[in-house]
């Protein structure tokens, strides 16, 4: 009797463990079904972020392309400046300088800034009128994203200005090497160089500059406009 009322025990304990342990599989079953729901949103999700970048990636790619070998020419009352650009480092820059220029932003803009040994610094829309105490502020309405790449700047190198808040992006302000300035690689984009009238170049960087108006020529020096070719 003893023996039967043992045998009984253990089976309902055998029994309950079993339902028990089917309730804890089920659980843990649909857990596991839950996060693999989860991952697999989180992988479209992912897979879809990929195929935009894929995306623009291909676009700045054809940007770049179609601007291989287009070059342009500043023409400007003390000489003629010519250009080669960068568009494998710099594609955005490189479009946004050469459509201001087709589209004649620059016409009638001024070199301002000049700085023998470091750079000439021109492309600011403020600069047509006469009021000297606005050069260098001006720009347009948007900003493009910073290109930095590992170009040296060295003389010669057209790079961007951008303002000290690296989060603002730049605009359509460009300046012109005339010495080597290290300090600056990988923090300005650098997107094209001079080829041609590099001496223009020197006498741009060597006019004499204002007392009243920080490094501004005394005497304009006048972007007529920039022709660009292919």
């Amino acid at each position: 009797m003893k023996q039967l009322r043992f045998l009984t025990f253990l089976c309902v304990t055998t029994l309950g463990l079993g339902i028990l342990n089917s309730c804890e599989n089920s659980e843990e079953l649909e857990r596991l079904q839950r996060v693999n729901s989860d991952l697999r949103s989180q992988n479209r999700q992912l897979q879809q972020q990929v195929n935009n970048l894929k995306e623009k990636e291909d676009q700045l790619a054809f940007m770049a392309a179609n601007m291989n070998n287009v070059t342009a020419r500043i023409i400007t009352n003390h000489g003629d400046i010519e250009l080669e650009f960068l568009p494998d480092f710099a594609p955005i820059h490189c479009f946004n300088f050469i459509t201001r220029a087709e589209s004649g932003f620059y016409n009638g803009t001024k070199f301002h800034r000049v700085i023998p040994g470091f750079m000439i610094q021109g492309g600011d829309p403020n600069t047509r009128e006469d009021n000297r105490s606005l050069y260098g502020q001006g720009g347009p309405i948007v900003p493009i994203p910073h290109e930095f790449n590992q170009t040296a700047h060295e003389p010669g190198v057209l790079s961007m200005a951008r303002t000290s808040d690296i989060t603002a992006g730049a605009g359509s302000q460009f300046f012109i090497m005339h010495g080597h300035s290290p300090n600056l690689d990988n923090e300005y984009t650098a997107f094209g160089r001079v080829t041609l009238g590099m001496d223009v170049v020197d006498t741009i960087a060597n006019l004499e500059t204002s007392s009243q108006f920080r490094d501004q020529p005394v005497n304009h020096v006048v972007i007529e406009r920039i022709d660009v070719f292919r």
